[in-house]
């Protein structure tokens, strides 16, 4: 029923969006996304790695801590088709209902470093569709997990390109006793999100340079790695955008530095969306360590489109934080990487309070 409808709206728009909103439509809902199949997912991190581990796409060969160099590669995902839209199910046995590591594919045999990366490029540089998707994750969140959620994202959407994660050094240690102290592996995940500002810098550099048009999607403390790399970029980058869509999904970042860096960031994107929840319990405890306002906890600010997703957020006994892979946020999201306007939007109305938008149900 909801699918239908979803689709009968979307040919509706379509009528008075111009030929690209057609185009993009029909490769999606064409594609296969409505079956289990296999989901490959490019990443470039800062990650220290274990060369005695065999499994490279693993969290034993892909550290939680990092180091100065970076690598790139991808993984093959199963994801499937038999879940909830937004869920991780992950285990051995029935391929239509868990997501699965199928290949590892890190390194090429007989190959250097440089002629590995060389090849990685190309292959994002040939991808005939002209869309790509640089997601870059949040806190306490593993190689593995990282993987996973950028196959879950790319599967979701719909989205018919290359999916490029960036996995910055996040997690904790594993133990019982970081699972306690959470605070501390809070402490730890931000001196690496900050030391990983330069190793992402020149990756979207890079990737700005493939000329794709580049939706950068980016999740909590991920916004550390990505908001003053950004604006540096856009200073080097001069008037011109570099980005079609920034969006800020319950960001972890200091609401009065977002403000400093705003005509940067207006002048990287032609479009910058904040998803925000003034009931995440996660930004308010990273609001009592900082002792400062957190951006995701929903203000108006010039030229970004404030969308509030209080409303959708049935989980705020818990953290109610990783909302941004529900199927509410990705249906907008779909929307929004069609090129909609947010007053275009299904589920979106018109908000006067702290807001622009607000999604609903």
């Amino acid at each position: 029923m909801f699918r239908s409808f979803f689709f009968a709206f979307s040919f509706i728009l379509i009528l008075g969006c111009g030929p690209s909103v057609s185009e993009h439509l029909e490769k999606r809902t064409n594609s296969q996304y409505s079956s289990t199949h296999g989901i490959e997912v490019f990443f470039n991190t800062s990650r220290a790695v274990n060369p005695g581990t065999q499994v490279a796409c693993s969290n034993s060969y892909f550290l939680n801590f990092g180091n100065m160099g970076t690598q790139s590669g991808s993984c093959l995902i199963n994801v499937p088709a038999d879940r909830e839209i937004g869920s991780l199910p992950f285990g051995l046995g029935n391929k239509e209902k868990s997501f699965q590591f199928l290949e590892h594919r890190v390194s090429i045999q007989g190959k250097t470093k440089e002629e590995q990366e060389k090849l990685w490029w190309k292959r994002i540089e040939e991808d005939p569709f002209e869309e790509v998707i640089v997601f870059v994750h949040g806190f306490n969140v593993n190689f593995e997990e990282a993987i996973l959620r950028a196959a879950q994202l790319k599967y979701d959407l719909k989205f018919p390109g290359k999916v490029a994660l960036y996995t910055w050094p996040a997690g904790g240690d594993g133990s019982m006793l970081g699972t306690f102290f959470l605070k501390n592996t809070y402490e730890k995940n931000l001196v690496s999100a900050r030391s990983s500002r330069d190793s992402f810098k020149y990756f979207l550099k890079r990737m700005a340079s493939t000329n794709k048009k580049i939706h950068l999607l980016v999740h909590s403390m991920g916004h550390q790695v990505v908001l003053n790399s950004v604006s540096e970029l856009s200073k080097e980058w001069g008037d011109r955008p570099f980005l079609k869509e920034l969006v800020l999904n319950a960001p972890d970042y200091d609401t009065g530095e977002f403000i400093l860096i705003l005509d940067s960031l207006l002048k990287s994107s032609e479009r910058i969306t904040l998803y925000c929840s003034p009931g995440d319990s996660a930004l308010f405890a990273s609001a009592q360590i900082h002792q400062t306002g957190r951006l995701g906890a929903c203000s108006k600010f010039p030229g970004v489109d404030v969308v509030n997703v209080n409303p959708i957020d049935s989980s705020l006994l818990s953290l109610g934080h990783g909302y941004y892979s529900s199927r509410p946020i990705l249906t907008d999201l779909y929307q929004l990487f069609l090129g909609l306007g947010a007053e275009k939007r299904l589920f979106i109305r018109k908000s006067y309070g702290n807001e622009n938008y607000i999604l609903r149900n």
